[in-house]
Parts: structure tokens; sequence; C-alpha cells
């Protein structure tokens, strides 16, 4: 059976006086939940998240925790429709987690939003999960470099997140546990703050898990701290033994695809209970409608316009 140790930690940072950030640490599951929408909004959806898989049944395969997601999306929407002021709030989630039935042992993986799951390698950190947000998918488009992509004033603008649509992309892995292997969950907290070959040099030097989580955090604050940060550092200590180990450590993929979606961003006000507006907010809105509206619009207007060229040659005949 996989063995972990680990230690987290998350501070508010200098500028927001709440923390809408969230995490789960215990010895089956991990997340890293980033809450956003005004008035204390992401707070609570971040909470909903975190507290719906801590009391969660048993994950035996990668797709029980996609359906979980799906299901914790589903709370965070209900909740919205019965309070009002919290409609429209949003949490992005980063989760890992041990698959209980597997044999051998398989860790998993699901990602919604730009929360990150990295584990460390000799020179430097591999990033298992994708950023859905926008200046990833400019650059997936080729339209802004990696160096470019990381100073990108809309860097906070996420394009997924639990709470906003009845329909939520999980993306999802399933991984083999390898002992003397560290894994890093994060908020974007840490790493719009810290450089990955700095956070990559403290978790190579740092020994214990508890110590490495506080110094990450403590060196955002120390570097801007202009967002919430939390951090969870996990070390696999045990697990069962394999023949073969594929370099990434990943033996399957659940990727979400969009299937022909329109997606549409609109910024939410970022100044909850009168604190002074993030100079790079991450609340955001997003409301997704099927490409089949669209044609239908367009089908309206056409009619339309044909009505009225016949009326017109009617009366000028």
């Amino acid at each position: 059976m996989t063995g972990f140790e680990f230690g987290s930690a998350t501070h508010a940072g200098k500028v927001r006086r709440s923390n809408q950030d969230q995490l789960l640490a215990n010895d089956l599951m991990f997340a890293v939940a980033d809450g956003m929408g005004g008035h204390m909004g992401g707070e609570v959806a971040s909470a909903i998240a975190v507290d719906a898989l801590a009391v969660a049944a048993t994950v035996d395969t990668i797709d029980d925790l996609i359906e979980r997601v799906e299901e914790i999306n589903t709370e965070i929407i209900n909740r919205g429709r019965l309070e009002p002021e919290l409609r429209g709030m949003g949490t992005t989630v980063t989760i890992l987690t041990n698959l209980q039935q597997s044999r051998p042992d398989r860790l998993g993986i699901a990602n919604v939003g730009d929360s990150r799951l990295y584990r460390v390698v000799d020179d430097g950190l591999y990033q298992h999960t994708e950023d859905h947000s926008l200046v990833e998918s400019l650059v997936r488009d080729g339209h802004l470099t990696r160096s470019e992509a990381a100073v990108h004033p809309q860097r906070n603008i996420v394009t997924r997140a639990l709470g906003i649509d009845e329909r939520v992309l999980v993306d999802a892995w399933e991984l083999v546990p390898v002992v003397g292997d560290r894994y890093l969950l994060c908020s974007d907290g840490l790493f719009n703050e810290v450089h990955e070959d700095e956070i990559h040099e403290i978790l190579t030097s740092t020994g214990p898990a508890q110590e490495a989580a506080d110094e990450l955090v403590e060196r955002s604050v120390a570097t801007g701290g202009r967002d919430n940060i939390t951090v969870i550092v996990v070390d696999i200590n045990a697990a069962d033994p394999v023949d073969e180990v594929p370099n990434d450590r990943v033996t399957a993929t659940r990727k979400a695809l969009e299937h022909g979606d329109v997606t549409v961003e609109q910024p939410v006000a970022d100044a909850p209970d009168g604190e002074p507006a993030d100079p790079q907010p991450d609340e955001m809105r997003f409301d997704t409608v099927p490409t089949i509206l669209s044609w239908r619009a367009m089908a309206v207007v056409v009619a339309v316009v044909v009505v009225v060229a016949v009326l017109l040659m009617a009366i000028f005949a």
C-alpha cells in the first residue's frame, strides 16, 4: 500500500484580508482549491470542495474521481441557487489521491482550473496538470511564449472552474507511485510569485515535507504576496514494487474536450468585504454556450432578413 509523508501551509498574502484558498491533506487524499467570486463567495466555494472531498467515499479509479468532482460542481451550483448573494462563485481544484482498489497501487490526479500539481525531477519540476487559463490557451496556439505568459497581465484569467456551469470539464491521470518521489500541489499564489527554479531549489534542499511547505509559503509572501498562497508537499515513502515505471509515471489519462462549445469569460469585481482590489485578480465568471444555440440564433436572423426583403419587394413592386 502507498504511504505518504506530507506537509501543508497556507497564507492570505499581503494584499487580501481573507484567504479564499482551502486545502485537504490526510493519509489518502490531498487537494488545493482556490476560490473566486466576490462577497466571500470564493471562500464558500473552495470550502464546499474540500469538505466534500474529505467525506468522499472510497475512490477506486480516476473515472470515480472525475465523477466526484462533477458532483462537487453540482453542490456548489445548488448552493448558489439557494443563496443568491453567492451566485457566480467558483473554485479551482487540484487533487492527488490513492486509488483504493488498484493492484498494484496507483495514484489518481484530477484538475480543474489553474492550481497545479508538480513532481520534482532532477533538473526541475514536471508539471502533471495543465492550466485551464487564458494565457495557457494562447501558448498552446502559438500566440505567446512561456516567458511572455509568465508576466502577461491576464495570466490570472481561468477558463474552467467548479460552480460556474452545469457541465464541468475535468482532466485526470493515473500514476505509478514510486518511493522517493516528491509532489507539490499549489495555488497560483505560489508560482506567480516564486520562479519554478527557486521552487525546485527549496523542494530539493529542504528535507521534511512540512519544512518545505512552510518555506515555500514564506518565500512567496516575502516576494510579493499579492494573492492567497497554498501549498501541499507530498513524499511517497512506501509503494508496491513494479517491474516497469514510465518516466512520467502516467499509466492512464482522461482529458476533457470542449466538443465545439464556445466559452465566454466575463470579469467579476474583486473587492469582497471592502478589500483592496487585487492588481491581478483571478476572479472570473464563465458562461458556456452550446454552439447549436449560435446557429439557431443565426437562422432566426437570416429568416427575419428574408421576410423584410420580401415585404420591401412587395411594397415597391
